[in-house]
């Protein structure tokens, strides 16, 4: 082989996982952020699923702040009628979500793991079906009833009416 031909395998192996590495990226922003519709939303979670998947199995560890994102993905699976796939997206999320080293305080003071944070403000993404959402509380709630609680103790403390975050009462 001469040096162009190994320079264009190169080149092209390159721009083929850069490329895979954009879409993958794009897509799981996409699913972070949600898109305009709930359809165009579920799409690109489920394109950043297979995306990040294929990164596992490479090598690339689960980090907290994927949290967000296998929330989109338990949404994308709850719009498909995969209600048990969806319940083991969301433990995923939840637990993961948990393990963030840095935090948010509350306006009541309670602190709450930046990345979990993130996954419930996904999860009342306005594109969320009632349905997934009270999935997720209830899912929570399975995982650390704790949890659930000491949110809805520190909404009541802080008399925020207006927003909930229990399966009763999503806003």
């Amino acid at each position: 082989m001469n040096k162009t031909v190994i320079y264009s395998l190169f080149a092209i192996s390159f721009l083929a996982f850069w490329g895979f590495g954009m879409v993958t990226a794009f897509s799981s922003g996409a699913c972070r952020k949600g898109l305009s519709t709930a359809e165009r939303t579920d799409r690109a979670c489920l394109r950043s699923m297979g995306g990040l998947e294929a990164l596992k199995k490479i090598g690339q560890p689960d980090k907290p702040s994927d949290a967000a994102l296998y929330v989109g993905y338990a949404v994308a699976a709850f719009g498909k009628g995969q209600k048990e796939q969806a319940q083991d997206l969301f433990t995923h999320a939840y637990r993961a979500g948990r393990d963030s080293r840095s935090t948010v305080a509350l306006n009541n003071a309670v602190e709450v793991p930046e990345a979990l944070f993130a996954a419930i403000v996904r999860v009342h993404h306005k594109h969320v079906p009632s349905g997934a959402r009270s999935l997720w509380w209830e899912t929570v709630e399975e995982d650390d009833p704790g949890f659930v609680k000491m949110l809805i103790d520190a909404m009541r403390e802080s008399g925020d009416q207006k927003h909930s975050v229990s399966p009763e009462g999503n806003s």
